[in-house]
Parts: C-alpha cells; structure tokens; sequence
C-alpha cells in the first residue's frame, strides 16, 4: 500500500487505521510525508514505532506542489521494490481517505476473475455524495504490479492518473471503477489547484477539442466545480496546447495522443447517433 501525505493532521490517522484493518493484510504500507509542517510528522512517526510493515519515507518542505504527487508515489513503489516486496497487487491512497475493511478484498477478487483488469477503484464520496466519475479514482485504486512494472510507473506530467487508464487501454487491458464498492474521500479533488491541472491534463493527453469542450461545459453546471472552475480548466487546457519548457505541462507522447483522440471520437459518434435515435424515436 502507498500513502502521499502532507499536512494531513486531520485525516491521517483514519486513513491509515482503515489500511490497517483490511481483510487483506498489507505486506507493506509505504507512506511518503511530502514535508508536512503540522501534527503529521508525529502521527506518522507514532505509527511506525509500533506497526512493523509501516514505513514513512520524509520529503523536505518545500511547499504544496500537486506536480511532485506522481514522483513520491514512485518513490514509495520503488522503496517497496528495493525493500524485496514482491505482491500481485498494490494499493494507491491519498491522506484523506477512509476504506471499508473488506475494501481491498473485493477488488482484489474482481481481478482475479478478470485477468485483463489491471486498474480498480471503488466509487469515491465526499460531503457524503457519490462522485459522478466512472473511471477509477485516483485515490483508492488497486493496481496489478507487473503492468506497473511494464510502464515504468507514473509519469510526472499533469494527467498522471488518466494516462494509467488510457495506457492500459492502448496495451489492450481493462480498467474499471466497481459503483458497489464505496470509500470515503474527505477532501474534494482537484481543489487545491482550482481545477486548473485537469484542463492542462486534458490537452497534454491529446483530447478531442468537442470531447475537452463537452467535459469543461458539463463540469461547468455541476457543483461544486462551477463556472470558475469551469474557467480554469479551459484556461489549464488551452495553456499547455502552447509550446512551452514546462516538462509537467509538455504534451505526452504522440501515440498515446493519438490513441486517446481516436477512442474519443469513436464515444463522440456514439453520443451523437443515441440523441439523433432518441430524438427519431420521439418523432414516431
């Protein structure tokens, strides 16, 4: 299990104690303390001195950057795999998150059953509702470690945790988010940076503008996102199509773009055939 913290005081003990209370028993739990300047050095600390399989690796404080996320999460595999930790699965938290016991049992079953699936979340809630998102979250996904191993772990770009999705995709794999299986993400996603990031990741990915546009206009109505979160995102999408030194910005490699532009005009013409046989259909 991998854990990136910072600042996290609030949460961080029940994230931890819900890792620890699966079903499955984690052979490690890797908690990576990005430079936290609250109680969270101290509460991490505590748990190492008594959980044996609990290590916290400490980053130093160099302030909130959502652009190091993908690198200490590398940094935790890797101390996993240096450390001779050889699983068939691993988990990804963020500091917020509070699982059900059997939470990792019932994906890992999944998985088993599919030998494809190589990605899987439950479906996140925060403020007590469900997240509208049908691909697995970020936080709370089960990942199979030879796929992992094969793609060389994430990426430091913006779209990290969407490119995972879409490679495994292009590699002729499968990824699902399983709406039954539910966990509690206290912190809304994307917040931090006012959305900003999720416009650039759409652009660095490759995505069709009418599916970019379609996205940035539904979140737009939706709460709590908004119409300035709406803004940024379209600000975020537009800023990383211009040629720039920024390497998290920086588009990804021409294939993979390609691909996801492809697999998105093909979920385009479908939408446009139902509504124009729905609205046949009304017409009869």
């Amino acid at each position: 299990m991998v854990v990136v913290a910072r600042n996290a005081a609030q949460h961080i003990s029940r994230t931890v104690n819900s890792l620890l209370q699966q079903t499955v028993k984690a052979e490690l739990v890797t908690i990576v303390d990005d430079g936290s300047t609250d109680e969270t050095p101290r509460i991490l600390g505590d748990y190492a001195q008594r959980i044996s399989n609990l290590k916290v690796l400490t980053r130093p404080d160099l302030g909130y950057d959502i652009r190091r996320v993908p690198s200490n999460i590398n940094l935790a595999t890797n101390f996993a795999t240096r450390a001779g930790v050889k699983t068939e699965f691993f988990m990804i938290s963020g500091d917020d998150c509070v699982y059900p016991p059997s939470y990792v049992e019932a994906l890992i079953e999944r998985m088993h059953e599919k030998t494809r699936l190589v990605v899987a979340s439950g479906k996140p809630s925060s403020g007590g509702n469900l997240s509208r998102e049908h691909s697995p979250s970020g936080s709370g996904r089960i990942v199979a470690s030879k796929f992992w191993g094969n793609v060389g772990g994430y990426p430091s770009k913006a779209g990290w945790e969407t490119w995972l999705l879409y490679k495994a995709a292009e590699m002729g794999l499968e990824t699902t988010l399983y709406d039954d299986v539910q966990f509690e993400h206290a912190r809304l996603r994307g917040a931090q940076h006012q959305f900003t990031y999720w416009g650039a990741a759409m652009g660095g990915l490759g995505y069709h503008p009418l599916y970019a546009v379609g996205r940035i206009a539904k979140n737009a109505l939706s709460r709590p996102i908004g119409v300035k979160g709406a803004v940024n995102m379209l600000r975020g999408y537009l800023q990383s199509q211009l040629d720039s030194d920024d390497v998290f910005l920086s588009p990804f490699d021409g294939s993979l773009r390609q691909f996801v532009k492809n697999d998105q005009r093909c979920r385009i013409v479908r939408i446009v055939a139902a509504t124009i046989g729905q609205n046949s259909d009304r017409m009869q």
